[in-house]
């Protein structure tokens, strides 16, 4: 009777684990959410992050009708494949009525009305490294 206790509890705790790995592998296969908060006083902020291809990384922030925003990403690997279609800046910008703007080359825009806008970042093309650096201002 112990024995069939003791392999049903190691069963359970064996099927759990398993489990919880395959929660863990599905929410990594999307990337990361992230709000944006700034420190006080501070209208820049930089975040490091890696996405590799066919994740994004979502970043939501929140801006005043007429305020400023800018953008940039830099890339830290280089190109794989000579043939890939290189120039794109790897980022989607959207506002809160939905209109997006994706790769754009103008890292420059306006806000056109209060509310929280979003970033998706997604490799551009195969790179020798998935990490970048996103600096975002305000002002």
């Amino acid at each position: 009777m112990k024995r069939r206790s003791l392999l049903y509890l190691g069963i359970s705790l064996t099927v759990f684990a398993a489990s919880s790995l395959v929660k863990v592998a599905a929410q990594s296969a999307t990337g990361v959410t992230q709000r944006v908060q700034f420190e006080r006083g501070r209208f820049s902020t930089i975040i490091k992050g890696t996405v590799v291809p066919g994740n994004k990384d979502t970043y939501i922030f929140r801006a005043r009708q007429g305020q400023e925003i800018i953008m940039d990403v830099v890339w830290e690997g280089t190109p794989v494949d000579d043939n890939e279609e290189q120039g794109l800046s790897g980022f989607t910008f959207i506002q809160p009525d939905g209109k997006s703007f994706e790769n754009p080359q103008n890292a420059y825009f306006n806000a056109a009305s209060t509310g929280d806008y979003r970033v998706i970042i997604a490799q551009p093309y195969r790179l020798s490294s998935p990490a970048y650096t996103f600096k975002l201002t305000i002002r």
